[in-house]
Order: structure tokens, then C-alpha cells, then sequence
């Protein structure tokens, strides 16, 4: 039996959507929602990482404002281009499916957190 694990998919013009991976072939399948050949992975608090693009920085990718501030908020101060993928980890490195409270229950979850700009932020 497969096991899906439950993410959110974020992208840099603010598309944020639950996304299901299959377990056997999550690499192959966090490639395929990214649109890259290699991953590379941002650990979070909360038990989160996000999947990025390794080459998004040199290959042209578009900045992800919204997993960006996810990022700077949730302890990783990073920039993050190209769309990125939130997953759960377990305290052994495993990636696992988000929790209720992550994606959707807890007010500071991870769509919640995306969605929040900067308020200095220039418009």
C-alpha cells in the first residue's frame, strides 16, 4: 500500500495548493512539482522543510516571496527562488505528511504564514 504524504505546494506568484506525494517516489515526484532536476531541502522550526530547486539562484527561477517570508519566519533566513514544496519531518529526518494543525487548524500554519507579507514591503 502507498502512503501519500500531504504538502503544500507554494509558488512564487502566490498559488498555494495541497499537494499529495507518493511515498515510493517522492524524489521523483518533488521534482516533477518543482519543475527541477535536483532538490535541495530548507529545515525549518516546527518540524517543516521545505523542497526547493538547487539551481533556482542561477537557472533563471522567478523569487518565491511567499516561501521566502515562510522561511525567514518559521527560522531559516533564506531567499528562495522557483516554487518550493512544505513537507513534515520526524525528529529522525524522515519526511511525513503536514499535520492538520500545520496545514490548515493552527492560525500560524504554513498557508497562514505564506500568506503574510512584509507590511514595510514597498507596493
Amino acid at each position: 500500500m502507498t502512503t501519500a504524504i500531504r504538502s503544500i505546494k507554494i509558488t512564487p506568484t502566490d498559488t498555494i495548493t495541497t499537494l499529495n506525494l507518493d511515498e515510493r517516489n517522492i524524489g521523483t515526484d518533488i521534482c516533477a512539482a518543482i519543475g527541477c532536476r535536483m532538490f535541495d531541502v530548507v529545515g525549518l522550526v516546527d518540524s517543516i522543510d521545505l523542497f526547493v530547486d538547487d539551481e533556482g539562484l542561477i537557472n533563471g527561477s522567478t523569487l518565491n516571496l511567499p516561501a521566502t517570508v515562510l522561511a525567514h519566519r518559521l527560522g531559516s533566513p533564506t531567499v528562495i527562488f522557483g516554487t518550493a514544496i512544505a513537507v513534515s519531518v520526524t525528529p529522525d529526518g524522515e519526511t511525513v505528511g503536514l499535520t492538520d494543525s500545520q496545514l490548515n487548524d493552527d492560525p500560524e500554519s504554513i498557508r497562514a504564514e505564506a500568506r503574510r507579507r512584509d507590511r514595510r514591503r514597498p507596493r
